[in-house]
Formats: structure tokens, C-alpha cells, sequence
């Protein structure tokens, strides 16, 4: 997963997608078989694509969201390493959630145009910090751009191939209620660079475990939903998922 593939989207496919701020997106080279993507996506219920973002957006994207963090004065009791609801803070992030090329190719892989709901950006840097594996009940598309390398000794994410094909079986499962799937045969340790981005669906089981590197691991995160009828229903529902 992850490897170099056919070249399928032309660099121009993306010029549509540009705003202002995202100068990068006409330089963008990146090796992309949608079909091949939509495959992995539609059956894993993930698909990591490499390089998608260069490390100049990588670095303002760090440098943005560091400067809402400074200021930041509410934290989740349970998850004080996540910062949601960029957007509202910073015109950046609302046109990188709504106009980015990440847009493009979700659309594709959901088969329709996804409505934006929120951007977060996680700093992963206590040990004791870790999300459990869970699925989230709401119908869409989540994207995770690392800023930092992740592996399993910083907590990188973990998905359960073709889980969201199988929900009731893992409906059992609370982010904040400890199971150990680390054995489970179909497991998958999201092993990334920065730049990468992984698109998954929130209902496939996900989890990352803690952070035993001693240094930062970021990353940032937007979700959406496939289905605009649902979309205030379900902006109200992932304020309270992790």
C-alpha cells in the first residue's frame, strides 16, 4: 500500500481545486490510479496515497495551527492532544477543508461531493495518551495529513482492513474503553512521512496507541460527510467524537 502507481491525474486536474493560499497545488506531482485508490478504499476502507503535500504546506499548515494552539484555552477532559474547529479560528483552514486538492480525490472515492464538518490538528505528545479502537456512526470521509513521521513507537493509526463492512461486529468498540486488536489478522500500521495523507472511512476501526518516541507526532485531520441532508445532524454529533 502506498507504493507508486500509474499516473492517472494530471497535474491540471488539481488548477480547479486551487485557492489563493495553495500555490502548491499546480506544482503537485503525485503518481495517483484513482481506480486503483477507489478500489482500496471501497474494500480496506482506507487508502494512504505518499507525497501528497509538499513541505513548504506541510510547514505553514504546522505553523497555523501551532499559533491557534499557543492561544488555545478549552481542552477535552478525555483527548487534550486534539484541537478541533481550526476553521473557525482561521480563514486558512476553511478554504485548505473546502478547496484543497484532498477534495478532488475524496470526492471520488465517496462517489459523490463531500460536505466539510470540522479540521483538527493533533499533537500527540504524552505517553499516557492514546485513542482506543473504535468506528464513528457517521457516513463520509476523513482525511489525516501527518506533519510529523509516524510509526507504531510515536502512535501512528491503525485500521482494521474491511471493518466498515462488518459494523456490527465491531460496534462493541469505544474510543475511550481500552481492547487490544494489535493481533487481529487484518490490522494495518499507517507507517507515514510527512506529507502523506490517508483517507479513510469513519466507520472502519481505527485507533493509535501512545507516544514512547519523547518527540512531537502531528497531524492534521478533516471530516466529512458524504450526505449534505445529513450534515448539521451530524456537525453536531462529531463534536463529541474523539
Amino acid at each position: 500500500m502506498g507504493e507508486k502507481i500509474p499516473l492517472q491525474l494530471q497535474p491540471n486536474w488539481f488548477r480547479a481545486y486551487n485557492v489563493s493560499y495553495f500555490s502548491y497545488a499546480d506544482r503537485l506531482m503525485v503518481d495517483i490510479d484513482i481506480s486503483y485508490s477507489k478500489k482500496r478504499f471501497d474494500e480496506d476502507g482506507f487508502v494512504i496515497l505518499r507525497h501528497f503535500i509538499d513541505s513548504e504546506q506541510v510547514k505553514e499548515i504546522c505553523r497555523r495551527a501551532e499559533i491557534i494552539l499557543a492561544t488555545r484555552t478549552e481542552y477535552s477532559d478525555r483527548y487534550t492532544n486534539i484541537t478541533k474547529g481550526l476553521e473557525k479560528v482561521d480563514d486558512y483552514f476553511e478554504d485548505l477543508m473546502r478547496r484543497g486538492p484532498q477534495v478532488a480525490i475524496l470526492t471520488e472515492l465517496l462517489g459523490t461531493p463531500p460536505v466539510p464538518i470540522t479540521s483538527s490538528f493533533f499533537t500527540k505528545n504524552k505517553t499516557s495518551e492514546e485513542v482506543n479502537p473504535h468506528s464513528d456512526a457517521i457516513y463520509g470521509g476523513v482525511i489525516w495529513v501527518a506533519i510529523d513521521p509516524t510509526n507504531r513507537e510515536n502512535g501512528c493509526l491503525h485500521f482494521i482492513k474491511g471493518s466498515h463492512l462488518k459494523e456490527e461486529e465491531f460496534s462493541y468498540l469505544r474510543p475511550h474503553e481500552p481492547n487490544d486488536l494489535s493481533s487481529h489478522p487484518d490490522v494495518v500500521e499507517a507507517i507515514m512521512e510527512p506529507g502523506d495523507i490517508v483517507f479513510f472511512r469513519p466507520t472502519t476501526v481505527h485507533w493509535s496507541g501512545p507516544n514512547h518516541s519523547g518527540l512531537p507526532r502531528r497531524g492534521f485531520n478533516c471530516f466529512y460527510t458524504g450526505d449534505p441532508r445529513n450534515a448539521d445532524q451530524e456537525k453536531e454529533l462529531w463534536k463529541h467524537l474523539a
